[in-house]
This record gives C-alpha cells, sequence and structure tokens, in this order.
C-alpha cells in the first residue's frame, strides 16, 4: 500500500512536470532585427514652446544632455507619464523632455539655431571635438577641463566652436559646457 502511494507521488509528479513543459514552450516568434520597425520612420513632428532640457530618463532626477530653444522641430516617438522620447535624425543621443514643453507641429517650422548661444564658452569636463554636430561623427581633437571655446553657433545640443589655431571648426556637446565668466 505504501509502494502503490509511492508509485503514485512519482507518477504524478512526472505528470506534473511534463504538463508545465509543455505549457512552457516559447510560443512567441523569433524576430529579425530587420523586421524591427525604424524608429526615425515612426515619429512625430512637434514644436517645443520654451527652452527646455533634454534628460537621459522619463524625469527631472535624470541626467541633462542638451538643451533645446524654443521653436525647435522635435521628432517624438513615444511617452512615458509626463514625458515625450525624441530622437534625432542627425545622430544625437535619443532623450526625454517634457510633455509641457512642446506642441503639435504641422511640419512647417524648421529647425533655427539658438543665436544666444555665440560667443565664449568653457569647457567643464574634458570633451570631444567632432566634425559633425553628432556622436556618429568623427572625433577631430580632445579638450582639456577649463578650455576657453568660441563658438559660432547650436545645432540641437551641439556647439559650432572655431579653432584657434586655424584648424577646420568642430562641435562638442553643449552639456559639457558653461558661458565663460568675462
Amino acid at each position: 500500500m505504501m509502494r502503490s502511494k509511492k508509485l503514485l507521488v512519482v507518477g504524478l509528479m512526472f505528470l506534473s512536470a511534463g504538463i508545465s513543459a509543455i505549457g512552457c514552450q516559447d510560443k512567441e516568434k523569433v524576430v529579425s532585427s530587420k523586421d524591427l520597425p525604424d524608429l526615425r520612420q515612426q515619429t512625430l513632428p512637434y514644436v517645443t514652446i520654451e527652452n527646455t532640457k533634454v534628460r537621459s530618463g522619463p524625469g527631472s532626477e535624470f541626467r541633462a544632455i542638451a538643451e533645446i530653444a524654443p521653436n525647435a522641430k522635435v521628432n517624438v516617438v513615444g511617452r512615458d507619464g509626463d514625458w515625450v522620447l525624441i530622437v534625432s535624425k542627425k545622430g544625437n543621443a535619443p532623450g526625454f523632455i517634457e510633455l509641457a514643453a512642446i506642441k503639435a507641429s504641422d511640419g512647417s517650422v524648421k529647425e533655427t539655431l539658438n543665436p544666444q548661444a555665440e560667443g565664449k564658452y568653457e569647457a567643464v569636463a574634458e570633451i570631444t571635438v567632432r566634425s559633425g554636430p553628432g556622436l556618429h561623427y568623427p572625433v577631430v581633437a580632445r579638450i582639456a577641463k577649463g578650455t576657453q571655446l568660441h563658438v559660432v553657433e547650436e545645432e540641437n545640443g551641439w556647439l559650432k566652436v572655431e579653432s584657434k589655431r586655424g584648424n577646420e571648426p568642430g562641435y562638442v556637446e553643449a552639456s559639457f559646457t558653461k558661458p565663460a565668466s568675462e
């Protein structure tokens, strides 16, 4: 009698394990990376209504990675609470801005340069100078913390700087600079 109970328990355990294995089989289709949607093609045009910081995550507790001037076109791909995820078509890192800082656009607004960005700036950390306004551009120089920079324009969180030595102009991330105190 005891032996038959043990066999019954063991048999039920095997049956249970078998049913669990069948139920846990991965029924999801494996998706190729080629089949994933391109977020840059799924963007919605918006325009900033005020000076706004781009953050690394959806909240003010996340690090600011750039700043966008008013009336700048932004490409929104999604929303997380009161924050929207924006992507750059120029190679800048994606980031989050507050939903209250944007309004829908009909696409007629062009991205504007920030005229207040011109002038003397100072590097607040060791930074790299790139050949264009984005992380995908090659590094052309490195600048030490405290170096004075001559900025000629701003483009989507990147400052175009002129070289003191006559080299081609380059771009630095605006978040690693501050206006120089004269």
